[in-house]
């Protein structure tokens, strides 16, 4: 680089010395007629022509030029950005503001939507489930007996996986801990194409029944639980039972977004289907064969549909319990469903990133045009210089071309700002809405978000620097020579300009306001949604005892039964109770039940149930579940009476309409016993405030082990208090500690703190479209507020004459402020129109709002208009304070 500076230097010296023998030679000649030293010289110059031109002309032949010319404007810009340190912050912290905004937001679309998943061929995974169309299930687990059948029959799939999402607790060295386990298939990790970093994962042996117990550790729970200390081989406490640790999986290693800590066998033995048949709990990855295609799967599929019942020993089309009807998946009432895997990780977040993401474009937009305008006004000041470069020769490409490398001198150090201030905002939207992010632990600043960045950058960049050449024509470089003040019809094209990005600044930011506002009132339908209890002094945590150590039903019932009991009789506590789904927002557990007295119909309703409830007898009293006919669980429904059971509204409407369904019998899936329902209880949410209120059905856990044979191992506890969080939770781990000390208390929380988890992700969209929609308002107030103070400055003249010839100071602020309102008027018109195009996309996203709202698209309007005058008003004010002689003598 130093040579190449070197020669140039040389070049030019010599370039100097041959201009200044043809000057000396000419002049010589004029000399020898006679002239005068002075006239030669002059004549010679005139002769030779612009000397400036022949020098710029000349050296833009030599090799390297163009570097040394972007060197030599980068310097200039910096030179003259320094000068203006008001105008230089003030536009880099709007560019660092709206680039910073969008580097995050990318950062976000770019982990979750545009990465691969993190597994050899990624686009070869497939999530499979099973559909039933009659009972409103898009996407259902498999049973077991589905699972075995399709690994052996398909010819698309090189393997197909199983698992089931669980929680374990684990001894480590002190304390017990609840942990995310995945209990999955051998042949799950030959799917995902992952092998552990250290030992070995599941064999097919050790999936079998009565196979050594193994386990597989997550790389963060062997560093966090264990030390990252030599485990292979060696045996750890899982729910009570000792393990062999046979592998530790790499870093991050997951599947389908759940967190897994740990992973366990699936234990399946492949000789049986009939007792497996309609326990639909797992879900399936495939990975396709090489060359295979997700079309040509699902066209198999079809083939495999049509024969399934008859391959395994039944009748197709057989109606349920007919004779020849088999449990098995067919192309009517229980198909299967093959889905990208990536595409089911992302799930419905995909378009509100994208809306996201448009939404701090739109940021980015307004703070283009706020740019685009403070650079016009800098340009009309700096108008004598540009006259002065263009009379010494400057061309008007090279005037255009230093507007444009200081206007990328601007935005490259700007997106330089906005990747920190970026990195910031992305660790605080991680922060606050990780549980709302699939994918949360794959979003970060990567060099294609640098890549972005920088492109970002320099599109804004030309973009706000294109204002200025407005200024380069020759009627205006012309205009600056003169010291005429009169408007023109460049003055007045600029004008325009400077109007026109104001109307499109106040368009965008009503739009982003709408979005905000739709989703704002969005949020509220979703939280003052009744969810059928009364979550008030509510407190909720959850208990899993282990397998092995509580492997009777009875002893189960008797340990919630202990913690209920001493719990509620604890100074403070109103009641207590444990069942096993906590409302708002819990998986569906749907399951096959029989109506004493429902006739079935072609178009009527199956015979199952959403919602299962096992729940102990106080849980209606703790919930406050008002009860709407009949009664609840009471001390005449021992353990060894008859069966009885509760339904909720809706289950009786449909089952039982027009009727009274109290003292008809229902059969739970799975039991031969009859249960009388005793009760309706009011509907409670259950699958999401914002879902349609599902089927349900509460048995009494205390009922369960002689009438089910079986009793949940775990359940939610619920405690109705009015004590302080910490003297309660002092409570509820000594009751606990008490039953069993080697159990860990998961998740205690308010059951506010529940109801905030079920809408997060509705709350976190909304609050982060409020807080875009809240920067591109300050924006483009800022701009109406610009424009107007500069058009008082330049019609200063016109206004100390209005004066004088005696208008009012009230009549003056009028003619400010209906300049500001015309332009807020046709930034609303735009806006609205806009926002009736854009909202509809977002329709997905909107609860109990419409998308074209007239009362949120009218308030924002009437807002904005509020806005505007405010912005308007300060250079209204500052109009009718100008003095007409101090107006009239500087102009």
């Amino acid at each position: 680089m130093s040579s190449f500076w070197h020669s140039r230097r040389r070049r030019e010296a010599d370039l100097e010395a041959e201009i200044r023998t043809h000057l000396d030679m000419a002049t010589q000649d004029h000399l020898d007629r006679g002239e005068g030293a002075d006239t030669a010289e002059r004549a010679a110059r005139r002769e030779f022509g612009d000397v400036v031109g022949v020098r710029e002309t000349t050296s833009d032949m030599w090799s390297g030029e163009s570097l040394h010319q972007v060197a030599q404007d980068v310097r200039h810009a910096v030179r003259s950005l320094a000068r203006a340190p008001g105008f230089t912050i003030v536009a880099l912290l709007t560019l660092a503001l709206g680039i910073g905004a969008n580097t995050a937001i990318f950062s976000v679309l770019n982990g979750v939507l545009l990465r691969p998943l993190p597994y050899p061929h990624p686009d070869q995974l497939v999530f499979i489930t099973s559909q039933f169309p009659t009972l409103g299930f898009n996407q259902f687990p498999m049973d077991p007996a589905e699972f075995l059948e399709l690994q052996s029959r398909n010819q698309s799939f090189q393997s197909v996986g199983a698992y089931v999402a669980s929680a374990v607790n684990i001894g480590a060295d002190a304390t017990p801990e609840r942990v995310p386990a995945i209990v999955a298939s051998s042949s799950l990790f030959t799917a995902l194409g992952v092998t552990p970093m250290r030992g070995r994962s599941f064999t097919d042996a050790e999936t079998l029944p009565n196979a050594a117990p193994v386990v597989v550790l997550s790389s963060e729970l062997w560093r966090s639980a264990f030390g990252a200390r030599d485990l292979i081989g060696k045996q750890i406490d899982v729910d009570g039972t000792q393990r062999t640790v046979v592998g530790i999986m790499p870093d991050g290693f997951d599947v389908h977004d759940q967190g897994a800590r740990i992973w366990l066998p699936l234990t399946l033995d492949p000789a049986l289907r009939k007792p497996y048949r309609g326990s639909h709990y797992l879900l399936l990855v495939g990975r396709l064969k090489n060359g295979a295609t997700m079309a040509g799967a699902r066209s198999e599929l079809e083939t495999m549909l049509k024969g399934w019942a008859v391959a395994d020993g039944g009748t197709a089309g057989a109606a349920f319990n007919s004779p020849g009807f088999v449990h098995v998946p067919d192309t009517k009432n229980h198909r299967l469903r093959y889905d990208a895997l990536q595409d089911d990780v992302v799930g419905s977040i995909g378009r509100a990133l994208w809306i996201l993401q448009i939404a701090v474009a739109f940021v980015l937009l307004i703070a283009c045009a706020n740019l685009a305008n403070l650079l016009l006004m800098r340009a009309e000041s700096r108008h004598k210089e540009l006259a002065l470069r263009a009379a010494l020769g400057a061309g008007r490409w090279r005037l255009m071309r230093q507007f444009i490398v200081e206007s990328l001198v601007l935005s490259v150090a700007g997106a330089a700002l906005g990747i920190g201030l970026g990195q910031i905002g992305l660790k605080a939207l991680l922060s606050a809405g990780a549980s709302s992010i699939p994918r949360a632990a794959d979003v970060g600043i990567d060099a294609h978000v640098l890549v972005f960045t920088l492109l970002l950058a320099l599109g804004t960049g030309v973009l706000f620097g294109l204002a200025p050449i407005l200024h380069l024509s020759v009627n205006s470089v012309g205009l600056a020579l003169r010291e005429a003040g009169s408007r023109t019809t460049s003055v007045a094209a600029r004008n325009r300009v400077r109007r026109g990005l104001v109307v499109s600044e106040v368009a965008l930011a009503m739009m982003l306001v709408i979005g905000a506002g739709l989703l704002m009132r969005s949020f509220w339908n979703l939280i003052g949604v009744d969810a059928g209890f009364d979550r008030t002094n509510l407190t909720t945590f959850s208990i899993a005892l282990p397998q092995r150590v509580y492997a009777d039903s009875s002893r189960r019932v008797a340990f919630f039964d202990r913690v209920t009991q001493q719990l509620a009789s604890a100074p403070g506590v109103t009641a207590a109770a444990a069942m096993t789904g906590l409302p708002p927002q819990r998986q569906v557990n749907a399951n096959d039940t029989m109506f004493e007295g429902f006739v079935p119909t072609p178009n009527g309703p199956a015979q199952n149930v959403d919602y299962y409830q096992y729940a102990t007898p106080s849980y209606f009293t703790t919930m406050r579940i008002p009860i709407v006919r009949g009664r609840s669980f009471g001390a005449s429904d021992g353990p060894l009476t008859q069966p009885v059971a509760l339904i909720n509204e809706t289950t009786a409407r449909l089952f039982y309409p027009q009727q009274d369904p109290i003292g008809r019998r229902i059969k739970p899936g799975g039991s031969d016993n009859w249960f009388t329902i005793i009760g309706v209880a009011k509907d409670v949410k259950q699958g999401g405030v914002d879902s349609k209120t599902g089927t349900e059905l509460y048995l009494d856990y205390e009922q369960a082990p002689a009438a089910l044979g079986y009793a949940p191992a775990n359940l939610n506890v619920v405690v109705r208090s009015t004590l302080d969080r910490g003297a309660l939770v002092s409570v509820i781990r000594r009751v606990v500690r008490d039953a069993d000390a080697s159990l860990p208390i998961v998740k205690l929380r308010s059951m506010d703190e529940v109801f905030k988890d079920s809408v997060s992700r509705q709350r976190f969209l909304t609050t982060l479209l409020g807080v875009f929609a809240s920067v591109a308002l300050l924006l483009s107030a800022i701009g109406t507020y610009g424009v107007l103070a500069y058009s008082v400055t330049e019609r200063r003249r016109e206004v100390g004459i209005r004066m004088a010839l005696g208008a009012s100071e009230r009549g003056v602020l009028m003619m400010v402020l209906r300049q500001g309102m015309a332009l807020a008027v046709g930034g609303i018109i735009v806006g609205l129109v806009g926002a009736a195009a854009v909202t509809r996309l977002a329709a997905a996203l909107l609860f109990g709002v419409k998308p074209v709202d007239p009362v949120t698209f009218g308030g924002v309007a009437v807002f904005m208009l509020a806005v505007a005058a405010a912005a308007s008003l300060i250079p209204a004010r500052r109009a009718t304070r100008v003095d007409p002689l101090v107006a009239l003598r500087a102009d």
